[in-house]
């Protein structure tokens, strides 16, 4: 990325160096002497290029095969056939722990991690993992971590309304009790002054803040409106809030009566009259609810009143594009995706179909030459630089088995494993420094600490190093074996430039800065004692932990 996210990398990455430390003691010492290398000079074609971006942006990372088959394509031919695939759901993909006759969080990652590797649906998967850091659910709440398959099925909300509208993906939200469990609003009260009962206010917060409208009134391209006095406007208030806290009462798991202690966490929440406030309501923009509906009709008003919004569609269309394609993408590729949200060509909003379709086809997502910006680009986060590495080398275990015990400890990130409903990282977060001098948002730079970047080399090392598949004497049943025959062949017959020209197109979409490149190839001259399987995989462990390839540009 261009100078401004390496700022942070390299800042980040000073704590340790190339090789891993701490928990690795048999790491490869190379000594990289100066030797004048030619800029390498790449055989990949501009069509394969152009098809390695856009899978970077919308897939769990590419394969080869993939880009040989998206390179023959339109990237419109491309989002044709990904929005024709059937969804892949995690729920029948989620194993049950070894032995046993349940399932744990821990196979519900690995069926997660499955599906990610293997589902054909990539791009469903992909705009549903960004759901979930949007829409966020999470084991950590005392009754979720009991439910580890009705997360799953939550998770599978996201996955059937990839393609849908978000209108409709905010209704089943709002109805899931593993939602519901997590942000109280399952059987939650009206309001009742003899009982001091006051309606719980928890989801209807994060409802207007993180999942549909933000705080601050916006403009069509993402920026804050400002009032006459340069200051930005407050999109709603603790009274609207309020409210709509009074709007989700009376809702609670499918049974036939009131009762919170047996809960259907699958089906959605049902509404209970009886718990229902049916007072007046005033909603945003001054609407209201008339005193006397039904729980359903207060629930469909309120949430067309917040689809109404001007806010949705910034809000909702700038994050996106964060999570597919760019950290600070310019107003007017917001403000055009925008539109398409507000209108898909049809008179339908919220078609999320058209709104990623808008994202790819965008110039600046396709990077054409006006549009090039210094600022463009994104950190990977860690969990998608594993999907890369082991989608990219056909990793697989010998019983197809995975074990992501410490998966989070690694990678400081696990599916619908947050913290708190704020996600891993927030949108708008800045680092302290130059960047935020600059304006500019890293999100996945919050979870970027020196020890995590530790934790990360090392599990490359064993990820990479000690995982050559047919080179490990006893893998365990869950090692993730990575098939370098192809690579090792191509380094023996073509010679080290053939392989990093592949490697360029794999990870960097044929774009591996030229000084990495002169590196690796003088690294290569000191691996000789080495057999070729080895010397290709310590060349991609030193692309793994580079900066350069902790960028997605």
């Amino acid at each position: 990325m261009k100078w401004l996210l390496l700022t942070i990398v390299l800042a980040l990455a000073a704590c340790g160096g190339a090789e891993p430390v701490d928990t690795v003691t048999d790491a490869p010492t190379i000594s990289v002497p100066v030797v004048p290398v030619p800029p390498p000079v790449s055989s990949s074609s501009t069509a394969e290029k152009h098809a390695a971006r856009l899978l970077q942006q919308a897939t769990f990372g590419p394969t080869f095969a993939d880009i040989k088959h998206t390179s023959t394509l339109t990237t419109q031919q491309w989002l044709d056939e990904q929005l024709a695939l059937p969804a892949t759901l995690h729920v029948p993909n989620t194993p049950d722990v070894v032995g046993k006759s349940h399932v744990s969080h821990y196979t519900r990652v690995e069926g997660w991690l499955n599906v990610a590797l293997h589902s054909p649906d990539q791009l469903r998967q992909r705009v549903a993992f960004a759901l979930s850091e949007i829409l966020v659910t999470s084991r950590y709440h005392p009754n979720i971590e009991l439910q580890p398959l009705a997360l799953a099925n939550y998770y599978d909300i996201l996955v059937n309304h990839a393609f849908g509208n978000y209108r409709d993906l905010l209704e089943d939200v709002a109805k899931s009790p593993i939602m519901g469990t997590y942000l109280s609003h399952m059987a939650n009260e009206k309001p009742d002054a003899a009982r001091n009962i006051r309606s719980d206010e928890n989801f209807a917060r994060e409802l207007l803040q993180l999942f549909s409208i933000g705080l601050v009134d916006l403009n069509l391209d993402g920026t804050p409106i400002l009032n006459n006095k340069g200051q930005v406007i407050p999109s709603y208030d603790q009274t609207t809030i309020e409210a709509f806290a009074r709007v989700f009462t009376g809702w609670s798991s499918d049974s036939p009566y009131w009762n919170v202690s047996k809960k259907d966490y699958f089906k959605p929440m049902l509404a209970f009259e009886a718990h229902h406030d049916t007072a007046e309501k005033q909603l945003l923009n001054g609407q209201l609810l008339p005193k006397g509906q039904s729980a359903q009709q207060d629930l469909t008003d309120a949430l067309d009143n917040i689809f109404a919004h001007q806010n949705i569609a910034p809000f909702i269309s700038k994050q996106l594009i964060q999570r597919l394609v760019t950290s600070n993408p310019s107003p007017d590729y917001v403000a055009r995706v925008s539109r398409v949200f507000n209108n898909n060509g049809q008179g339908i909003k919220g078609d999320l179909a058209a709104v990623v379709s808008a994202i790819l086809l965008d110039d600046e997502a396709r990077q054409l030459p006006q549009y090039q910006q210094e600022n463009f680009g994104k950190l990977k986060e860690p969990l998608l630089k594993t999907t890369h590495l082991w989608r990219a080398l056909e990793a697989e275990s010998i019983t197809g088995r995975l074990n992501t015990v410490t998966l989070e400890d690694t990678h400081g990130q696990a599916p619908q494993q947050a913290a708190s409903v704020f996600n891993f990282f927030r949108p708008d977060y800045m680092p302290n420094g130059q960047l935020q001098q600059l304006g500019m948002s890293v999100p996945e730079a919050q979870i970027l600490t020196d020890d995590l970047l530790l934790e990360m080399q090392n599990f490359f090392h064993t990820a990479i190093n000690l995982s050559i598949k047919g080179q490990v004497a006893k893998p365990n049943e869950f090692q993730m074996l990575l098939d370098f025959g192809p690579l090792a062949a191509l380094l023996t017959e073509r010679g080290t430039g053939a392989l990093l020209d592949r490697y360029s197109l794999l990870f960097f979409a044929g774009d591996m800065p030229v000084a990495l490149n002169t590196l690796l190839l003088s690294t290569e001259q000191q691996l000789q004692e080495l057999n070729a399987e080895q010397r290709a995989a310590t060349l991609l462990y030193l692309v793994f932990i580079s900066p350069d390839y902790a960028i997605q540009l």
